[in-house]
């Protein structure tokens, strides 16, 4: 019945992601960040308050706690990726991001998770996953740099699960969302003393925008994090990783075609592509966990 779900929770995934973007196009990416955090910390708030909630109460090193700081840089690169490129081609390259990023923490123990040395096992995956992304982009030129910034996109959610998984199991996983969101607003609100952005800008651009984009995000967020810790336990690893992946991918296939009016066969047969490069680096490295 969970299995059901999952798509869905990566189709929320990439929809968050969008109204984010549509969010910070409005009123900038500063300001976009304040909203979306103090929004998620708000609901949280309420969660911790009211929801009876204990970790395993295992004291942790402080970087553990710089979940959110990552996470303001995941939302700054998939704003720039999801307001510059085409819904599913953002997705596909943050997907080959997530996939980089969770070789390089296996491959290095990073943050205390069990180390898998690095193999020509993920070289298939990784190869078929790149012939989808060139399908779905078409064109390369000049959009090389947005590329790149979609990509790390995707490896930073790597790093800040690793942190926040662990965290989760210490404090609870509300609590550790709590401090993932209150890290990730001082954050934000040190960048506004840097940056010092123009208020006025930001104000009349929230003005004209829609209530659904400048909640939608925060609590897509929070949702994220309560559907992950329902459904994901209950089910295989293997199958929560493709579920998700084809949720995030077609979700994408989708907006763009709502947005530009027309369906994209291109684009779907490179999402395409893109899956079936995930699903074969999912199986190659269920066998090497089997193993």
């Amino acid at each position: 019945m969970y299995v059901i779900f999952v798509p869905l929770v990566g189709g929320l995934l990439t929809l968050m992601n969008s109204l984010n973007s549509v969010l910070a196009a409005k009123v900038g990416n500063v300001l976009s960040l304040i909203i979306i955090h103090a929004v998620g910390l708000a609901v949280l708030s309420i969660i911790v308050l009211f929801h009876a909630e204990k970790g395993s109460g295992v004291r942790l090193p402080f970087y553990y706690y710089a979940g959110g700081f990552v996470g303001v840089g995941t939302v700054l690169t998939c704003n720039v990726a999801y307001g510059s490129l085409d819904a599913s081609l953002a997705v596909a390259l943050a997907l080959l991001g997530q996939m980089l990023g969770s070789i390089v923490v296996d491959s290095t123990g990073l943050l205390g998770r069990k180390k898998y040395p690095l193999s020509a096992r993920s070289l298939p995956g990784i190869a078929l996953a790149l012939v989808g992304i060139t399908v779905i982009a078409g064109s390369w030129e000049g959009r090389l740099g947005l590329m790149a910034i979609a990509l790390v996109s995707g490896v930073l959610p790597s790093i800040s699960f690793t942190m926040n998984s662990q965290l989760g199991v210490a404090k609870g996983v509300f609590k550790s969302a709590w401090y993932n969101y209150a890290v990730g607003l001082c954050t934000t609100l040190i960048l506004v003393a840097i940056l010092r952005p123009n208020p006025v800008a930001g104000a009349a651009g929230l003005a004209g925008t829609g209530l659904v984009f400048i909640v939608g995000g925060g609590l897509l967020g929070v949702v994220m994090v309560a559907a992950t810790n329902l459904i994901f336990p209950r089910i295989p690893a293997l199958w929560t990783t493709l579920l998700m992946f084809a949720g995030q991918a077609l979700t994408g296939v989708l907006i763009d075609a709502v947005a530009r009016g027309s369906f994209s066969g291109r684009k779907l047969a490179g999402t395409l592509i893109v899956l079936a490069g995930m699903s074969v680096n999912a199986a190659l490295d269920r066998k090497r966990t089997e193993s």
